[in-house]
């Protein structure tokens, strides 16, 4: 069996956060490991397309895709109710009605939220008055931050830390970097953590949690980190990455080498 094992993130990793074009190296990547049989899953937040549009759309920019999850995949295992007071895209809310899921912010069991460009005050108030009525917080990822033309939004993760803090409870999150969600990922490839190397652009909502299940870790800087500054400063030694590159490019180069 091969050596290297890869879990891999697509915006900012695979995909730039501008032009949602692939980035240098991307393509010819997931080319590699296809052809030399390197067991890998593309792993990704997606909220806003259904998970099997998503896929082809990734095809239709050149990813031969062999293993995907995103947290669509096991949403249901962790959204028990179907009545539920939803916050993101029109996108992300259409899938969930697809889905079955009943949206009702007079009358809810659960409080799920996602990613939003154009999120304003009005709906952060909203959500902690929903989160005040319900004890069931549900991220539907842990990201870090938002990248979207060129400027950096607060991220899931960081919505749902200021609504902790608001309201004294704790929630749930489906996506990355939850223990559900990785788990889930390597059954795909059925390999122990410690021998896989999870490559992504966030080091917060990606790869610190990676790091705290024993995975080794690539930080790219062709996403929402736009320097290696920006993040080693602030980490303890213990969770520095454990390599940091410019882009998919120079991870394809360095594993041709041998040196991951």
């Amino acid at each position: 069996m091969y050596e290297k094992r890869f879990f891999i993130d697509v915006q900012g990793t695979l995909i730039d956060d501008i032009a949602k074009k692939p980035i240098k190296g991307a393509c010819e990547f997931i080319k590699y490991l296809n052809n030399n049989n390197i067991p890998y899953v593309v792993i990704t937040n997606n909220s806003k397309h259904k998970s099997e549009d998503f896929i082809e759309e990734l095809k239709q920019k050149g990813f031969d895709i062999k293993n995907y999850i995103d947290p669509f995949y096991i949403l249901k295992e962790v959204l028990k109710t179907k009545k539920i007071a939803a916050f993101g895209t029109d996108k992300f809310l259409e899938v969930l009605k697809q889905m079955g899921y009943q949206l009702d912010f007079k009358d809810f069991d659960s409080l799920i939220v996602s990613i939003r460009q154009d999120y304003t005050n009005e709906d952060y108030a909203k959500m902690i008055e929903c989160a005040f009525k319900t004890d069931d917080l549900i991220a539907m990822h842990g990201t870090s931050t938002y990248s979207k033309e060129g400027k950096r939004y607060p991220g899931v993760g960081a919505i749902m830390s200021m609504i902790k803090f608001a309201v004294n409870k704790d929630y749930e999150t489906v996506g990355k970097p939850s223990f559900e969600f990785y788990e889930k990922a390597r059954k795909l490839i059925d390999l122990d953590f410690k021998n896989i190397t999870v490559i992504s652009d966030d080091m917060i909502g990606d790869l610190l949690g990676a790091k705290a299940l024993k995975m080794k870790t690539n930080l790219v800087l062709s996403g929402k980190t736009k320097s290696k500054e920006e993040i080693v400063n602030t980490l303890d030694k213990k969770d520095l990455p454990d390599k940091i590159f410019n882009d998919m490019s120079e991870i394809l180069a360095s594993l041709k080498k041998g040196e991951i």
